[in-house]
């Protein structure tokens, strides 16, 4: 790579070249008038024209070419960074403006590149947003109107329109205590309340939950652990919640008949959970965007199944939440994982 020469570089080989030039024309026109002097006084002459030179083209770059460079740093929001390089006179401040510049060019490209992917992301998330609070809205609002239309004789046909339209309520009640949930944990506004507790007594209670699911999907659930208590440090409510929707999705989107199992995993500070069914899998495409809000990977299956699009997001919140990781792994036809860590209870 070639480099790029310093400021004192510069004017060091400008004034050699002036007074090499100039002591060359002031020999050449004393040996056309005969004017002969001693070496001594080419040699002094040729050294005052070497450090006048060099002080004036240095003064000159200074003066002229770095004040440019300065509105380049004004550009970029380092100006402070450029009066430092000049203080401590650094001789690769050329050099350093080349690297600064990239750097902030790499910066804001980088920058661009996310405000683009956030504002697709948020058009998706408004048009996700108006579609699922549309949907309980005009349905609810659309049994309404069957009833102001009808016989408002007939108590029972009113009162079956009621629940119906009620049901959507509840749906759109649903979706936005979620939304609310997931704004309450990007604000940092959520206090968990941490403790220890075993786990395992945890998962059997919200097994014994899904049991009417269980039965009715006829999974079997199976908890594999070497010892009986597995103690951890989290907040309970919140764990929960992650497992209610790991666990209630494995038993509705797995295998009718399949299996559902559940396994923890010592890494010294902490214990891995993974939760795995032997369902049809999801494909690799859809991976990476499970956590996102409202996205579903099957959407016509989901919507016969219900829910509100955000429980996995809620739970890789409620999971960052505690400083851990929750990932997910699937093969098509051969099922799907889901495995979080979570802090193990060591007393002191």
């Amino acid at each position: 790579m070639r480099r790029t020469p310093s400021p004192n570089i510069i004017s060091l080989y400008s004034s050699m070249a002036v007074a090499f030039f100039s002591t060359a024309i002031f020999v050449s026109i004393g040996f056309l008038f005969g004017v002969r002097l001693p070496t001594e006084d080419y040699i002094i002459y040729s050294s005052i024209v070497l450090v006048v030179s060099f002080f004036l083209y240095r003064y000159a770059l200074v003066r002229f070419i770095y004040n440019k460079i300065k509105i380049i740093y004004k550009t970029i929001g380092s100006q402070q960074k450029f009066q430092s390089y000049l203080k401590k006179g650094s001789n690769n401040v050329m050099k350093t403006v080349e690297r600064d510049v990239a750097e902030w060019a790499i910066n804001k490209n980088k920058q661009i590149r996310e405000l683009r992917k956030m504002e697709q992301y948020r058009k998706e998330f408004v048009g996700n947003v108006s579609h699922e609070l549309k949907t309980p809205i005009f349905n609810a609002q659309g049994y309404i109107e069957s009833i102001l239309d009808s016989d408002l004789e007939d108590k029972d046909f009113i009162r079956q329109y009621l629940e119906k339209a009620n049901g959507n309520i509840e749906r759109l009640e649903s979706i936005v205590n979620d939304l609310l949930e997931i704004s309450k944990f990007e604000t940092g506004r959520i206090q968990l309340e941490m403790e220890a507790f075993d786990l395992v007594k945890l998962i059997k209670k919200v097994v014994f939950q899904f049991q009417h699911l269980v039965e009715q999907h006829q999974v079997s659930v199976t908890i594999h652990s070497e010892e009986n208590k597995v103690f951890v440090f989290a907040d309970p409510k919140r764990i929960i919640q992650v497992l209610e929707n790991l666990l209630s999705n494995s038993i509705k989107y797995g295998k009718d008949g399949g299996n559902t199992d559940i396994y923890f995993y010592d890494l010294e500070e902490q214990f891995l959970v993974e939760i795995s069914d032997d369902g049809p899998g999801i494909g690799e495409e859809h991976l990476s965007r499970l956590f996102e809000r409202f996205y579903r990977a099957d959407k016509s299956r989901n919507r016969k199944i219900g829910g509100t699009g955000l429980g996995l997001s809620i739970v890789k919140n409620i999971v960052e939440a505690h400083h851990q990781t929750i990932n997910v792994r699937s093969e098509l036809d051969k099922g799907t994982t889901f495995s979080f860590t979570i802090q193990k209870y060591i007393p002191e």
